[in-house]
């Protein structure tokens, strides 16, 4: 029997990655204990911090600025592949 079962809608939202990340000693040891005081574990403290700090940088000006900037390359680089970059050059101009 086939694994292909279809995923309800919102599945993949709460679908977990391993990921490896690497701390020094020091900063892991006080996430660890943090997690021991605050009784959760050191993955979801640092899940939780990592989400924290997303939102607070995407709401940045630097992150909107960066972003604009990162929309634009992409879009040249597109031009540049459909053969279309000097007419987007001109429409700027």
């Amino acid at each position: 029997m086939s694994n292909d079962r279809r995923k309800s809608p919102g599945e993949d939202k709460d679908r977990q990655v391993v990921v490896s990340v690497r701390f020094p000693s020091e900063l892991l040891d006080r996430i660890q204990a943090m997690a021991a005081v605050t009784s959760t574990t050191a993955n979801a403290l640092i899940r939780e911090g990592m989400e924290a700090y997303v939102q607070q940088r995407a709401a940045s000006p630097e992150f909107k600025k960066a972003s604009e900037t990162y929309i634009a390359q992409a879009q040249a680089r597109v031009a540049t592949v459909l053969g279309t970059a000097g007419e987007a050059r001109a429409a700027r101009d």
